[in-house]
């Protein structure tokens, strides 16, 4: 009798171990879901203050529904108050993307129909400029638009403040047809009529200069711009390139990877490229995969419009000693954002992590300075040509001492 309860209590506490085993695992799992869901904003939470703003939101509606006399756009409504709400947060990268703009994101770093032209933002007046066309053949520069104006309208719509995004996205349009854009350019304001066609985006610029001197020039980093980074140099270096020049003037960035991908040319394997802190201040870093490629004395040219990841490549390669930086000092964009889609219509961009050099130098809204600071002429300023450009003559200089 006592071996059976003996047998009976040990069949207890076996089925109950399994439970709890089988309860704990099934939390454990639910958590981890939950957490990964979460992060992947697959799960939306409930917050008080989001009821209040449907509250006040229903009585601006009864108010319009009451007295506006236009026409009401339940779509474009609801798109500008989900921009509205984001843009409450002061952070000129973190942004909720309508439709067209996430489409235009998604396909600026390719060919695309436009006018041909690079823009940015003033850093300070946060008004969209013309960086500088795809080619002389770009229907902006037919049409007589030059690098430095600012956009005031496109197609009569006041657009100086919006950021270069949506402008981007109301300079494009179907190929042959027409758009209108008013720029300041100085104290003058100009209009010019221009007509959309297909632009074809050139990758990686490169040529050999007198003296032996290898000259690299990209205006952005594509998903491919590593690849051409390299076959570029392995083509001068068969010409006979005994220095380079590394030119990202107006480059306002793009892929991080071909960035990082680039640095590792000249970097040995193992060493540091980037450190980067998230919004729970853990600090991760990207190392060199592969050993170093590029052993000629290099110089990088910058500028108040090389942002992003051209600031992660100077960085880099101004820590390590590789290159000697020549121009002005860099934009200071040293965030990264992650684009979540499938918000409504379009996507919301979001600031999620603050990016270091190697040696733990801050960029963001620094930026970084150059060894030799070399404005710009005003001659070369209004019309960048290879004899007026000094920044470049200074470098040819100082790579080769």
């Amino acid at each position: 009798m006592e071996d059976e309860e003996k047998k009976y209590i040990e069949h207890v506490k076996i089925i109950v171990a399994i439970v709890i085993t089988f309860v704990f695992t099934l939390c454990t799992t639910i958590i981890l879901y939950y957490s990964y869901l979460s992060k992947k904003g697959l799960i939306v939470k409930k917050y008080d203050s989001s009821e209040e703003i449907t509250t006040y939101l229903n009585e601006v509606r009864t108010q319009l529904e009451d007295q506006y006399i236009g026409e009401i756009d339940d779509e474009t409504l609801k798109e500008y108050a989900i921009k509205g709400y984001v843009s409450g947060l002061g952070d000129q990268y973190t942004e909720y993307l309508t439709q067209s703009e996430y489409e235009n994101l998604t396909s600026e770093l390719s060919d695309f129909v436009g006018i041909g032209v690079y823009l940015g933002e003033n850093k300070t007046t946060k008004e969209t400029i013309i960086l500088g066309t795809v080619s002389e053949d770009s229907p902006a520069e037919k049409a007589g638009m030059k690098a430095g104006d600012i956009l005031l309208e496109v197609n009569s719509e006041d657009v100086r403040t919006k950021g270069s995004q949506y402008v981007s996205s109301k300079v494009k349009g179907e190929e042959g047809t027409s758009v209108n854009i008013k720029v300041l350019r100085g104290q003058e304001e100009l209009s010019f009529d221009v007509t959309r066609q297909s632009i074809k985006m050139y990758k990686i610029k490169y040529e050999m200069l007198k003296n032996n001197i290898g000259y690299i020039d990209f205006d952005s980093f594509t998903d491919t711009s590593d690849q051409e980074f390299a076959q570029a140099y392995d083509e001068l270096k068969k010409q006979g390139a005994k220095y380079l020049i590394v030119d990202l003037r107006d480059n306002s960035g793009g892929y991080v990877t071909s960035a990082l991908n680039i640095a590792d040319l000249f970097v040995e394997k193992g060493k540091t490229l980037l450190i980067t802190k998230n919004s729970k201040d853990e600090i991760s870093k990207e190392y060199a995969k592969t050993d170093k490629v590029i052993d000629i004395p290099v110089v990088v040219l910058v500028n108040n419009y090389s942002a992003s990841a051209s600031e992660i490549l100077t960085g880099i390669l101004k820590d390590y000693g590789i290159a000697k930086i020549v121009g002005t000092n860099t934009y200071g964009k040293g965030v990264m954002q992650t684009i979540i889609s499938g918000i409504y219509k379009g996507a919301l961009k979001i600031t999620t992590a603050e990016y270091f050099s190697p040696n733990e130098n801050k960029i963001n809204q620094i930026g970084i300075k150059p060894d030799v600071e070399v404005e710009l002429t005003d001659e070369a300023k209004e019309k960048l040509t290879r004899e007026n450009d000094n920044q470049l003559q200074k470098a040819i200089e100082v790579v080769q001492e």
